[in-house]
């Protein structure tokens, strides 16, 4: 029996909602005279994804942050996003549910670091592998990468502009993802 329990609404004076495992976020931005426009964050990203779908055309976005790569379906699960195969389909669905088109929506993906550096431990690699799967069986192109590494992350999502910037542990200043564009455009009919 799964449950969607998790999703995160409540801001910050700053703005900002933090996201903690297992949570999810989504918005509809179309009216901008009556949305405010949080910032989503996470910060100490290590082996987990920050999981972020987006349908530029109907200004439709929402981000998961998950721990493991595959849930363990003859138990209870309470919080699917903690999933990559499962936190994608259900992501998916309320993007869906919120507006979004199945044929424009894109995905950024950001963590997946190796924090420990211990034989056994690839739950890292293992979560980027899993959600990369699960988003191509999906149909839905990755536009956007900061994965991999030995050091944790922070990131915030702007659902204002769709920006996303990542900040590795050591470092005092966010940079922003550079998005590939052209697989946007390309799901959007402008590119041929």
């Amino acid at each position: 029996m799964i449950k969607s329990y998790g999703r995160v609404d409540e801001m910050d004076k700053h703005g900002e909602i933090f996201l903690p495992i297992g949570h999810y976020f989504i918005t509809n931005c179309r009216n901008k005279s009556k949305v405010i426009f949080p910032k989503i964050s996470i910060y100490g990203l290590g082996s987990c994804i920050a999981l972020i779908l987006i349908d530029f055309k109907n200004k439709v976005c929402g981000m998961s942050h998950i721990l493991l790569p595959k849930a363990k379906l003859n138990k209870k699960i309470e919080y699917p996003h903690k999933y990559a195969d499962l936190s994608l389909k259900f992501l998916n669905k309320e993007l869906l549910n919120y507006g979004a088109a199945k044929e424009n929506i894109v995905a950024i993906i950001v963590g997946g670091s190796r924090i420990f550096d211990l034989d056994e431990n690839y739950i890292g690699v293992d979560n980027t592998k899993a959600i990369k799967q699960e988003l191509e069986k999906s149909n839905i192109f990755v536009i956007g990468e900061d994965t991999g590494g030995s050091e944790g992350r922070g990131i915030l999502f702007d659902t204002k502009d769709f920006a996303v910037y990542v900040k590795l542990t050591k470092e005092k200043e966010y940079k922003k993802i550079i998005l590939n564009t052209r697989i946007t455009q390309k799901k959007e009919g402008i590119l041929e």
